[in-house]
Formats: C-alpha cells, sequence, structure tokens
C-alpha cells in the first residue's frame, strides 16, 4: 500500500498531469477529451458522480457567477450544497466547495491519495487517457461531494461542453449562460459552431436555462432540444428580469417569469450583466421548484443578497477605486467598459492588463484603452500569458500612454503610486492576474 500524500505531495503530483490550463490547447476532439473514459474511470471509484443531483452549467461568460448565484440560494434553503468551479484564483481548493466552505486541505490530499492507486493501476492504454490535471481535480471534486453527502451539486463546465470532463453528469437543469466567440481555435470561429459545442451538455428529457443569445445560438439551442426530447427556457422569452436601480454596491431587480414575480431583489454584484446572471440563476432554482424542490421566496432573496463571487467588478478599496475584473472575452470587457462608465464617479483611470496570448487582446484593448488615463501592461506567470510588448503595441494605437510592467505586482504599485484618491485603478483581463496579485496581497502561495 501506498503511503499517503501530504498536502504539498498532492499538489505535485497533480502538477505532474497535462494542464491544459497553462499549456497551448490541443484539438477539442475524442483523442484529447473523453467523457466516456473519464465516466468509466469514475465508476472504478464506486460512481461519485451518481451520488447527487446537480446542475450543470455551460457558456462563454457568467458561469461562475451564475453558479455561485444558484449555490447560495440552494444553500440559503437549506440544502447541503456542492459547488464545483475551474479556474481557481489563488488555491486548488477553491475549485471543490460546500456550502461556499474550501475543502480541506487533509480532506484533498486523502482523495488525492485515494485515487492515485486507480489512475496507476489502469493499463497503459486507459491510463493515456486519464493524464489531466483537470480530470484528476474533477475526480476529487466529485468524490469529495459524494462522501459528504451533499444534497445537490452546482457544477460549472471547464471548456466547452460536449467533450468537458464534467459532461459524465445527468443534470436537473443544464444552464447554457451567453455564449460569445471564445477558444475559436478550438471551439469552432462562428457562434454556431460554439454554441454546438455548448450545447452538447443537454441531455435526453432535459431541462434547459438559457440567457438571452444571439438568434443563430436559439436556432442551435432549439434544434438541440427537439433532437434531445427537452425543453427549453429562454431569457427574453420565458422570464425576464429588468434593473431597478444599479450601482457600484450591486443591482436592484425586478423578475418575471414561470407565473412568478419577485420586486426589489438585491444582488451585490455591480455590473447589469450580474441582473442577467442572476435572472437565469433565479430561473434554475424556479425549475427547480417545479420539479419538487421545496424552496421558498425567503431563500431565494436571502441567497441573492449574500453571494459572494471574487474577481468580477470586485472592489477593493476607495479613494482611489480598486476594481479587479476577471473578464477576457470581448463581450465581458464591454461589460466592464459599460459598468466603469455608468457606476463608477472618477477622474482618471490607471488600467492594469494581462491576458492570456490566445485572447482577442486587439478587441479587448481597443474596448478597454479609450477610457483610460495609462495603460500598465504586464504578464503573469502561467506559460500562456501575452507578451506585454503586444499589449504595449495594441494600446500605442490609441495614442495613449502605456507603461511595460516586469510583473503584476510591480504594475499595481505603478498604479498606486501615481492615482489621487479621486481616480479609479482597474486589474483586468485574466483570472491568472487577479489570482497572482490576491495570492500576493495575502502572503499566500499560488497554487498553479
Amino acid at each position: 500500500m501506498q503511503a499517503a500524500l501530504t498536502y504539498d505531495q498532492a499538489l505535485a503530483y497533480l502538477n505532474q498531469f497535462i494542464n491544459y490550463e497553462k499549456t497551448p490547447r490541443v484539438p477539442y476532439n475524442p483523442e484529447h477529451f473523453s467523457p466516456a473514459t473519464f465516466d468509466a474511470f469514475l465508476r472504478t471509484l464506486g460512481a461519485p458522480h451518481e451520488a447527487f443531483p446537480s446542475v450543470h452549467i455551460a457558456g462563454s461568460k457568467g458561469k461562475g457567477s451564475t453558479a455561485a448565484m444558484v449555490a447560495a440560494m440552494l444553500s440559503q434553503a437549506g440544502w447541503r450544497t456542492g459547488l464545483v468551479i475551474s479556474p481557481h484564483l489563488i488555491t486548488i481548493r477553491e475549485r471543490t466547495q460546500i456550502d461556499r466552505q474550501l475543502i480541506s486541505p487533509e480532506a484533498f490530499a486523502a482523495l488525492v491519495s485515494e485515487i492515485r492507486p486507480h489512475i496507476e493501476a489502469m493499463d497503459q492504454t486507459d491510463k493515456a487517457r486519464i493524464r489531466t490535471f483537470f480530470e484528476a481535480t474533477t475526480a476529487v471534486s466529485f468524490l469529495h461531494l459524494a462522501r459528504q453527502q451533499v444534497d445537490f451539486a452546482v457544477v460549472e463546465v471547464g471548456l466547452g461542453g460536449r467533450l468537458d470532463t464534467t459532461n459524465v453528469l445527468t443534470p436537473r437543469v443544464s444552464v447554457i449562460t451567453p455564449i460569445g466567440l471564445e477558444h475559436t481555435r478550438i471551439l469552432g470561429d462562428t457562434l454556431a459552431a460554439i454554441a454546438r459545442e455548448k450545447a452538447g451538455i443537454i441531455k435526453p428529457h432535459g431541462c434547459v436555462v438559457s440567457a438571452v443569445q444571439a438568434p443563430e445560438v436559439v436556432d442551435v439551442l432549439e434544434q438541440q432540444c427537439q433532437e434531445q426530447g427537452a425543453t427549453l427556457y429562454l431569457a427574453g422569452r420565458d422570464f425576464a428580469c429588468q434593473v431597478e436601480d444599479a450601482s457600484a454596491q450591486g443591482n436592484v431587480l425586478h423578475f418575471e417569469g414561470f407565473g412568478q414575480t419577485f420586486s426589489n431583489l438585491y444582488v451585490p454584484l455591480p455590473g447589469r450583466h450580474q441582473a442577467a446572471n442572476a435572472a437565469v440563476a433565479l430561473a434554475v432554482v424556479l425549475q427547480l421548484r417545479e420539479q419538487g424542490w421545496p424552496i421558498a421566496a425567503a431563500p431565494i432573496r436571502q441567497g441573492l443578497a449574500v453571494v459572494e463571487w471574487e474577481g468580477r467588478l470586485e472592489v477593493l478599496q476607495r479613494h482611489p477605486w480598486v476594481v479587479f475584473d476577471a473578464g477576457h472575452t470581448l463581450e465581458s470587457a464591454q461589460c466592464l467598459h459599460q459598468a466603469l462608465s455608468d457606476l463608477f464617479d472618477y477622474h482618471r483611470l490607471w488600467l492594469v492588463l494581462g491576458m492570456s496570448a490566445d485572447k482577442n487582446r486587439r478587441a479587448i484593448v481597443d474596448c478597454l484603452a479609450p477610457l483610460a488615463h495609462e495603460v500598465i501592461v504586464t504578464r503573469f506567470s502561467n506559460p500562456r500569458s501575452c507578451d506585454p510588448h503586444q499589449l504595449a503595441t495594441e494600446v500605442h494605437r490609441h495614442q495613449i500612454p502605456v507603461h511595460i510592467a516586469s510583473h503584476p505586482v510591480a504594475a499595481l504599485e505603478r498604479a498606486r503610486s501615481r492615482a489621487s484618491p479621486a481616480d479609479l485603478i482597474c486589474v483586468a483581463g485574466s483570472l491568472f492576474l487577479l489570482g497572482e496579485l490576491k495570492a500576493h496581497q495575502q502572503g499566500m502561495p499560488l497554487e498553479f
């Protein structure tokens, strides 16, 4: 029998696996991604993914915020609720939560120790398939939630949907958040192609809740639902949400749908896009209620009112404002642009920017740079980081002052040293950038 791993040894073991969050993307095909093979592996562990009902969330943006809102409402209703997310900001333990409590280092190490012999006992052909960091961490998450006997799990898709590791689930509700052009070299270069991959999470006779989508995306979702005999509930058609008040402190909403009306719903996440995410989350919970889960109005309100989600228009400080936003798509940059223009009162904007090399850097810079007095570009430690000189070239096109910082901490320190109390510092472009800064601020090692 192998000795149990310590937490540090468990991290080192997992880091031996291919990590597509660090490495260049590979073709999105069954040769590299196989839910069926992962399902077979989970069955050697007792099929933990079948031990709990679930909500499964795919989309281009808003997955994490929507997942956090659904989980918060279910927890407030008294259900022991698991939350599985990716990637993480600082610690890998963020990926596995129950009622927003992270898995403990001891439990994490014990579960990695437990799955290790199952991986190593497989024959060479199968072992070549269970070889990714995401598969191993997802197995730990599902095993932990099963062992802790959660009443429900809210699970975020890692990449795409059809071939994603998490697509072993048969959820009570499948959720599609807004779909945009992202990971185009992997998922396809049109909205319809990307939508087909995301719609792969729709199961036979399932319940599907979707955010407002472009017409070509709606066509794909309706076709997939028809083929699967699933029922589609679409924002703007079957339910709707209006913003009654918006500020840097969050949104007050009015929701109507499924014969229900909710007024004066408070969500402490700023940005009108979060109102759209809240509408989808509330529609999911109402569909669960239709399926027989007793969830009263009070925990719905309270769940939305207490939801927390780091790195999404997160206000860390005032005088000057310091705002962190992890959006990495053009659509997310447009949401950030709107929020900075509408919700915050400031004199000058200092933009700290870093992003992954595979992102649409020109479009994102074109969206955000015109707001800035100065743009400070930098790189983070993940190998996928874009060369800051390339970002600087894009900023120069706007004739806006740009400074290249060697490290995220140096970039933020420059912004702080130059900003007046009336200014706003915005750190944007990547969850990896935010994670590196938060780890430094908290004096914690970054677990990547």
